[in-house]
């Protein structure tokens, strides 16, 4: 069964999609009318993506990018709105069509007629893992950090780094030839400037590179213990990320 989410916060434009689905195909399921970001990001959250939403841009609490941006939508989107100036960024989004207020029955027509053109197979499609794809083939992951010194500034190789840890605010990236170098940026952001395929935040403080990894060994409380390429220390994953380290390790 195609299961349908409309995003949009003017209830008469609400209603009257309503009625072009059951008109189109009285055997759709709508299974979330959204008025807000808050509410996109609670729904998508808790919800398995539906076949398709239709999605007003401009909504009570903001610009819906905000919430696309994010990737929590991996399905098609067909936009409905007043404003005909965000062409582009509504088909950077997974759009496949842009009605403009007032939609007529025959726009909508078309474009359900797209939708189902282009995904004669729709059930069968991981939509998650195409949009996981294209994120990846889209994004710039870091190949260098910049470091600062009392002389300038050094250009540290991202694919060199063994390991990131942090402490009091200040990072530390340690190189393949043991050699540590101090930063300061917040972990979580850095974490998400690397590349995913080969680098894992194994804990709160750390960063692990899986091209130095020498050994895992079982550790106390369902953790696990990670010896570096000709690198004394051993870092330890929190009991909380090793079932994501499992998985990651292992794809």
């Amino acid at each position: 069964m195609m299961k349908i989410v409309l995003i949009e916060d003017e209830d008469l434009n609400a209603e009257q999609l309503l009625f072009y689905i059951r008109k189109y195909d009285p055997a759709i399921n709508v299974s979330a009318i959204l008025k807000s970001n808050k509410e996109i990001k609670e729904w998508f959250t808790k919800n398995q993506a539906p076949s398709l939403v239709f999605c007003d841009i401009k909504l009570l609490d903001g610009n819906v990018f905000s919430s696309l941006h994010s990737n929590l939508i991996t399905c098609p989107i067909i936009f409905t709105t007043a404003f005909n100036d965000f062409y582009q960024e509504a088909f950077d989004s997974n759009g496949i069509a842009y009605l403009l207020k007032p939609i007529s029955f025959k726009s909508f027509e078309l474009a359900m007629d797209k939708f189902k053109r282009l995904t004669p197979a729709y059930e069968a499609i991981d939509w998650l893992s195409i949009s996981s794809v294209i994120k990846k083939i889209s994004t710039q992951y870091k190949e260098r950090l910049l470091i600062k010194t009392n002389t300038g500034t050094l250009l540290l190789e991202v694919k060199n780094i063994m390991y990131i840890s942090t402490n009091s605010g200040v990072c530390q990236a340690t190189d393949h030839k043991g050699r540590s170098y101090e930063f300061r940026q917040k972990l979580s952001d850095l974490a998400d400037d690397l590349d995913p395929d080969i680098f894992f935040q194994i804990n709160r403080g750390e960063i692990i590179n899986i091209n130095f990894i020498e050994l895992i060994e079982p550790y106390f409380n369902d953790r696990l213990s990670i010896k570096i390429i000709n690198h004394s220390k051993r870092l330890v994953t929190s009991a909380a990320v090793t079932p994501e380290f499992r998985k990651w390790i292992e794809r």
